[in-house]
């Protein structure tokens, strides 16, 4: 099975990262990992409610802590307290191998906050000049935003759909397996999300840094706030066998040819959102007046861009509709947003896709997510 994506890689597939460097070149750097873990209780978040974006970010489009926010899928909208807003009891709690209940993983999530919260800070603060990110906070900044594209429950449905899928065509003659939902515990969307993480800071890493301030506050987020810029190309690279139809896969794999065969089983599983490696530019909205871009790597350019009148609203415009698009359980902005409340929503559509050859399995995956609600320790969250 083939993927635009690394998530189904077994850890021999998988190249060293920097952290592996890192970790290979300094051996105490690996020991002091070893002995926090070991000193640090598992049980210490267990049973916490979790931000999936975090408070600190949230905050700057709030009003005395209320957000306005809108159901992505309805359009309905509230007033949302900060402390509310995106947050799911144990969504980073896993089982760990002692059969625990283990929230190690959402202290590990809080230094990350930290580092990027201090960053922001001093980048929207009136009394810092302008200046390029030094290399510590180029790397604060990749891990918050690799972790924020992996940690969502976007993320973790388009895991399960994955892995349902997954099952359905190892298995395809299993009597009533397509009456049923083959749902992957949480634990793989967590193990996934942390092995990706350091792969995907690498990406955002040395990156230029471009603040666009608008004389509105026009910008809105929502629980898909990282976006990804792509230089319009199609990010799917689909291969020759991917428009073959189920009768050609079977007449080949019917065929003594090793070739046709191994042609016959190929099945092309990418996502239907641009991923990190594709990204000419990626883009933060900071507050209702600031959105952060990070250019590509090694191109020089401004550090900060002023918009005003009409440039910055149709340059709100764009960004918003980005955010609006690939949003998958609500939108939010400051409750003073000018034309939020009135925002016309698509239907959402679906996360992953597959070329098979149009089985039931694949068909079932073009179309959104049905439930949206991923699982949380084997149970739906409410």
């Amino acid at each position: 099975m083939t993927s635009n994506s690394r998530w189904w890689q077994t850890d021999d597939e998988l190249p060293p990262t920097w952290l592996d460097h890192l970790a290979a070149a300094y051996p105490e750097i690996e020991h002091d990992a070893q002995e926090w873990w070991r000193l640090t209780s598992p049980e210490t978040m267990v049973g916490s409610r979790h931000h999936t974006v975090p408070r600190f970010y949230l905050e700057r489009f709030a009003k005395n802590g209320q957000l306005w926010v809108r159901d992505r899928v309805t359009g309905d909208g509230r007033m949302s307290p900060t402390t509310k807003t995106g947050v799911i009891k144990d969504f980073y709690t896993f089982i760990n191998i002692d059969g625990e209940k283990d929230g190690r993983l959402e202290r590990i999530l809080g230094v990350i906050e930290d580092g990027a919260k201090d960053l922001f800070d001093r980048m929207l603060s009136p009394f810092h000049s302008p200046r390029p990110l030094a290399p510590q906070e180029s790397m604060h900044l990749g891990f918050f935003l690799a972790f924020q594209l992996q940690r969502t429950p976007q993320h973790r449905r388009m895991v399960e759909l994955l892995g349902d899928f997954m099952a359905k065509t190892q298995h395809p003659h299993l009597h009533g397996i397509d009456q049923v939902r083959v749902v992957p515990e949480p634990n793989l969307h967590l193990e996934q999300m942390t092995k990706m993480v350091p792969r995907l800071s690498e990406l955002f890493f040395d990156r230029p840094a471009l603040l666009v301030t608008l004389d509105q506050p026009l910008f809105i987020t929502c629980d898909e706030p990282v976006v990804l810029v792509t230089d319009g190309s199609s990010h799917i690279k689909h291969a020759a066998s991917c428009f073959k139809t189920q009768k050609q896969r079977r007449k080949a794999a019917r065929r003594p040819s090793r070739n046709r065969l191994r042609n016959a089983d190929i099945v092309h599983v990418y996502p239907t959102r641009p991923t990190a490696g594709t990204a000419v530019e990626v883009a933060l909205p900071l507050s209702p007046r600031t959105l952060l871009v990070l250019g590509p790597r090694g191109m020089a350019g401004p550090l900060t861009v002023s918009l005003n009148g009409a440039e910055a609203m149709t340059y709100a415009n764009d960004v918003n509709a980005r955010l609006i698009d690939q949003a998958y359980g609500w939108v939010a902005a400051h409750p003073d947003h000018p034309t939020f409340r009135s925002l016309e929503f698509p239907p959402p559509g679906p996360l992953v896709q597959a070329c098979d050859g149009g089985t039931k399995f694949s068909q079932d995956l073009d179309k959104a997510p049905n439930p949206r609600r991923p699982e949380l320790l084997g149970r739906s969250w409410q």
